[in-house]
């Protein structure tokens, strides 16, 4: 069972976190509404930001069903394009971590990820996104491993200088994850 409390807590400061990431980047910051080139493409994401995107469609299906069906629709559409060669039980969504390199193929990246409206440019389930999703875009370290920024952002910087603005973030003690990684479009289908 997941403690949503811990979860949140752990939320908030990794939110902190990136709001000081951006506030460093500054004039920098690419990163916004109507830019989603990171939405684009599969990745592996934990079961519990997997339970996190399905408590945040529910909450959706409770006040706009219609855009909760969107949703549930873009995702069955999305693990259509990913059934050939998805690296797991396609039935349960798991990923099996012995072809991970093909779930980041080519052949896969342009397919967006469900949670993505992308006439509007966002995300739907923005204040329930993965912890992959929260922590790309800025010059990062999480738990000690330097995060690589997205290209857009600190653009005509030399490393030096983004090195200079480097965040550090450390997971909160007592947060762990349970076994396993799925993609946002099994979690987000309909069962």
């Amino acid at each position: 069972m997941t403690d949503w409390n811990l979860d949140t807590h752990h939320l908030h400061v990794l939110d902190d976190g990136l709001s000081e990431a951006r506030r460093r980047a500054g004039d920098a910051a690419a990163c916004r509404a109507g830019c989603f080139g990171c939405c684009l493409g599969p990745f592996p994401i934990t079961l519990l930001d997997a339970d996190r995107l399905c408590r945040g469609l529910a909450q959706i299906r409770a006040t706009a069903p219609h855009q909760a069906e969107r949703i549930e629709r873009r995702a069955v559409e999305a693990m259509t394009a990913l059934r050939e060669g998805f690296p797991g039980g396609w039935d349960t969504g798991l990923l099996d971590g012995s072809r991970d390199g093909e779930l980041f193929s080519r052949r896969f990246e342009m397919v967006p990820c469900p949670a993505l409206d992308l006439e509007q440019g966002i995300c739907e389930l923005y204040e329930h996104r993965p912890v992959a999703c929260r922590t790309y875009g800025f010059a990062v370290t999480l738990d000690d491993e330097p995060l690589t920024p997205c290209p857009l952002n600190y653009a005509g910087w030399p490393p030096e200088r983004i090195e200079s603005v480097r965040t550090a973030i450390a997971t909160p003690s007592g947060v762990s994850l349970p076994p396993g990684q799925t993609v946002v479009a099994a979690a987000l289908r309909p069962r």
